[in-house]
């Protein structure tokens, strides 16, 4: 009886198709992150930043709102929070 030690492999198309695709991914994804140029941010900002450039041009008068007639027209239905008992006086006692 005789002993075969090694066999001849055969590749199969799809192991072939599968290290050309992975190979090709690796390839890809080496493009874009290093030589692929990055689009300018100008192009990335949306229509909407004008709009919020104006919102920061804004000028704030606290005084102006504190004396307001609809802020003094605000009243208050809760009162001030109270702090209550929290735990025991000494907690490794038994209950």
């Amino acid at each position: 009886m005789a002993i075969v030690l090694e066999e001849k492999q055969q590749s199969s198309w799809k192991t072939i198709i599968t290290v050309l695709l992975i190979i090709g991914f690796f390839a890809g994804g080496a493009y874009f992150l290093f030589f692929k140029e990055v689009p300018g941010i100008e192009t990335i900002v949306p229509s909407q930043l004008k709009s919020t450039s104006e919102l920061s041009k804004v000028q704030f008068d606290p005084a102006g709102v504190m004396n307001s007639d609809a802020f003094r027209a605000l009243r208050r239905y809760a009162g001030q929070p109270s702090i209550g008992q929290v735990g025991r006086s000494n907690p490794f006692i038994r209950f």
